[in-house]
């Protein structure tokens, strides 16, 4: 199985990716601490998370689960003027999977579509 996360233990980044095979990168959009690479479809390819600590600990999550995370997922909502982004975070603690559904509100711009 393909991992389609990669965390920068350095850096405190966390990338997730949804980019499939012939996916074509046309540009790239920051918001904050995150960075959207969009195809040109208009469809969320990968998502980059700068300090994803504090925004762990914005959400009251334990910022330690960064060293446990066994998958990452993104997915979108489209409202009419925002589009919420839910970042699953499948992490082990004592032996057990147990996932965490992270909401991210951001204002619209045209370039998103549903995945």
């Amino acid at each position: 199985m393909r991992k389609n996360f990669s965390y920068d233990k350095l850096g405190d980044s966390l990338i997730v990716s949804n980019r499939q095979e012939g996916d074509i990168i046309e540009n790239n959009h920051e918001i904050g601490d995150m960075i959207f690479s969009m195809t040109r479809e208009g469809k969320i390819a990968s998502l980059e998370i700068r300090e994803i600590s504090s925004l762990f600990e914005s959400c009251d999550v334990n910022p330690e689960i960064v060293n446990q995370i066994k998958d990452a997922k993104i997915s979108i909502i489209d409202r009419s003027d925002t589009v919420i982004l839910i970042l699953q975070i499948q992490f082990s603690e004592n032996n057990l999977i147990l996932t965490k559904n992270i909401p991210i509100v951001l204002p619209l711009f045209d370039q998103i579509h549903d995945l």
